[in-house]
């Protein structure tokens, strides 16, 4: 790592300065090793891919709003580019922002004046910070993340071919006269004195931009009773068969035993009758009441097949997922605790041939943190618990835990601010992947981290299942 820090120049110090006219003369060397690179430029030039050395699976937050494009401020053909590439791209309205965050070993940002284009080299003075300070880049990161969350969906090739005929339409808006040109002599200033703007006129308004809403309309949830299906926890054959088989022990066989043989002693040889003091030196001071040491067998043994008698839970496969956004911290009520050790006694169980325990977890999650629960956990969907460490947002370092199966979920109205419990059914990972792990497992298919909906394409749950990959399920 001291290798490296040497290469950016930052061996000494925790944040370096870069200025000058051909600024990216600078960051393209720096920046070629990385292969984990997320980036926010609100313009994008042509030839922008030579300046910013994106991968497959990078991503590029950039506006490629209508108005941007015609102006020529962002080239649909970088970006159409970048998207054939590989190269995750979305479109937030408005964006200035000029960062690049490397998320490697160590992990870096560079801010700065500098945006994306090749028209900046050699003609514009620029001049970027480059730092590896962690709460810097930790900041860096949780700002894209909020970038990214109200960009829209990220863009595809139908999304930016249709601007590329309109790419620069609207350039020679580039200065409005009127506001240089000294005022004419002080008479009544009339209309038709105002030379012809270049603008065109209002009623040559293009069409509406092809290029994806920067903050589409949240898609609605699928409601919980609408698909209320059966819970895949217990099947429904081992449901009426007791937990906990007290009549047995309550009354079991063997608690008559040492009362037998001194019924049956006339019959009984006298060689067979040490078997029943063989119990008793256990008790040697309970020697006239031979039924004393035999009362507390039945309670041990009660007690030690408890954890077996629970029937091994079902743990099938994911079919809806959802991603939770939880803050750590706070108590729950005595009322959700106590229902925790409900669950628990009926749930918790060691595991079959080698495989990891099962538990009970309860999670909650106030109203107003970050980005709220789902309204429609219920039984039989899975979740991800993802810890934030601000307000309800992730960052790439932040603890996620492996998929749970819901068991119960409700939201407790009384509480303020208003609270969601869930109980849920868990097993042990080995794997201990980030929050930035998960992004990256979603980047890869094209996806990224969604805490409203749930995910139910299989080819997403199976990229987010990756991440613990030790962790098998039931077949269908």
């Amino acid at each position: 790592m001291d290798a490296e820090l040497a290469r950016l120049g930052l061996a000494e110090r925790s944040v370096r300065l870069l200025a000058g006219r051909d600024i990216w003369a600078s960051i393209t060397p720096l920046l070629a090793p990385r292969r984990n690179l997320v980036a926010a430029f609100g313009h994008v030039g042509p030839g922008a891919a030579a300046l910013l050395p994106l991968q497959p699976g990078d991503t590029l937050i950039t506006d490629a709003s209508l108005d941007t494009v015609l102006s020529g401020a962002t080239s649909p053909h970088a970006l159409l580019h970048w998207v054939k590439a590989g190269v995750i791209v979305h479109s937030l309205r408005g964006l200035n922002a000029k960062l690049v965050i490397a998320e490697d070993d160590p992990s870096f940002v560079v801010v700065g004046s500098a945006d994306v284009t090749a028209a900046g080299p050699r003609q514009l003075f620029e001049a970027v910070t480059l730092s590896h300070e962690r709460h810097t880049v930790e900041e860096a990161q949780e700002a894209w993340l909020e970038w990214c969350d109200l960009a829209g969906p990220s863009l595809t090739a139908g999304d930016l071919e249709p601007l590329l005929e309109q790419y620069g339409a609207g350039k020679p808006v580039t200065a409005r006269p009127a506001a240089t040109r000294p005022a004419p002599t002080p008479v009544r200033p009339v209309v038709t004195s105002r030379p012809a703007t270049p603008v065109r006129p209002a009623a040559a308004t293009p069409q509406p931009s092809p290029v994806r809403p920067a903050t589409p309309p949240a898609s609605p949830v699928r409601p919980a009773a609408t698909t209320p299906p059966p819970s895949p926890v217990r099947p429904a054959a081992p449901a009426p068969s007791p937990v906990r088989p007290a009549t047995p022990p309550a009354a079991p066989a063997a608690a008559p035993q040492p009362s037998t043989p001194a019924a049956a002693e006339p019959d009984t040889p006298a060689t067979e009758q040490p078997a029943v003091p063989a119990a008793a030196p256990e008790h040697p001071s309970a020697a006239p009441a031979t039924t004393e040491p035999v009362a507390p067998e039945p309670e041990a043994t009660e007690a030690g097949e408890n954890a077996a008698d629970v029937p091994r839970p079902a743990w099938p496969r994911p079919a809806e997922l959802y991603l939770v956004s939880l803050v750590e911290g706070g108590e729950p009520s005595a009322e959700a605790e106590y229902r925790l050790e409900e669950l628990a006694r009926e749930y918790t169980h060691p595991g079959d041939d080698g495989e990891s325990p099962f538990r009970v977890e309860l999670l909650w999650a106030d109203d107003g943190q970050g980005q709220d629960p789902p309204r429609t956990l219920r039984a039989g969907v899975h979740v991800i618990p993802v810890y934030s460490q601000k307000q309800g947002r992730p960052l790439v370092g932040s603890r996620i835990e492996a998929p749970g199966l819901v068991l119960q979920a409700h939201i407790d109205e009384f509480a303020y601010p208003r609270r969601t419990y869930c109980y849920v059914l868990t097993r042990q990972s080995a794997a201990k992947p980030a929050f930035g792990d998960l992004r990256k497992a979603l980047a890869a298919i094209g996806e990224k981290p969604n805490f409203r909906n749930s995910f139910q394409v299989p080819r997403k749950i199976e990229a987010l299942l990756g991440l613990w990959p030790d962790l098998g399920y039931d077949p269908r």
